[in-house]
């Protein structure tokens, strides 16, 4: 049976996140409580196995098209994976909204996501990486950045938007992992390597054309009139 988990399923969802995903008990839980919070977190008890959705919305210029869901955390505890219960889930997801995004960061992701339905393409502009400079946040305050982002969105043909609410979750998260926000870019320290930062571009990279690209992944209810992969953009993906 799968339901809308509550702050009661807190410990349940701890210990499928850190079984799964082997992150530490402390970002496990910084985690779990922003979804709880700020999303809708879909959870299957028997099959050990949930995802949040979190809002999100597709613009074209200042005008919004639709309102949907960005898919984050699709987990499963070892014991009960390969059993189809991740499935299920995005099956139920797909009904909840006109359209799910979701970023696929590796090519069997990819394929995996693509057989269940997320077969439209949308641009992700790539990761800088930089040598850390040691230095600390830029000062600029979250709402100061966001508009810096809203402002940069309005600029796009398509382009999927987070609220406020998101954006600083994001920030937040940046800050947890000791990363700083040098604009207009979002970055993180590396995991394999020292005095090493991947940052992620908040604006500044639909309308350049030596931009690189990721690919995230969407399905859409019914077609969006006019959307062309090739002028769709996506900052601050989760992962």
């Amino acid at each position: 049976m799968i339901r809308q988990a509550t702050a009661e399923d807190r410990a349940a969802l701890l210990d499928i996140w850190c079984a799964a995903f082997g992150d530490s008990p402390d970002y496990a839980a910084f985690v779990i409580d922003h979804c709880l919070e700020l999303g809708t977190v879909l959870f299957h008890p028997r099959g050990m196995s949930c995802m949040t959705l979190f809002p999100l919305t597709l613009f074209s210029g200042n005008k919004k098209l639709l309102e949907g869901f960005y898919v984050y955390g699709v987990v499963t505890h070892p014991q009960q994976q390969k059993m189809g219960f991740a499935s299920l889930l995005l099956d139920r997801a797909r009904t909840l909204a006109p359209f799910l995004l979701l970023y696929p960061a590796t090519q069997p992701l990819q394929e995996y996501y693509k057989k269940r339905g997320f077969d439209t393409p949308v641009r992700l502009p790539a990761p800088l990486i930089r040598t850390a400079t040691g230095k600390e946040h830029s000062g600029a305050p979250v709402r100061a950045l966001y508009q810096e982002y809203k402002k940069d969105a309005e600029k796009q043909e398509f382009i999927f938007v987070w609220p406020f609410s998101m954006f600083h979750y994001a920030y937040q998260e940046c800050r947890f992992r000791s990363g700083y926000v040098l604009p207009p870019h979002f970055c993180y320290p590396s995991e394999k390597e020292n005095n090493v930062v991947m940052c992620k571009p908040y604006a500044g990279g639909g309308n350049n054309d030596k931009a690189l690209f990721l690919q995230a992944l969407a399905h859409f209810h019914d077609p969006v009139p006019g959307f062309i992969t090739e002028k769709s953009l996506f900052y601050l993906p989760l992962d």
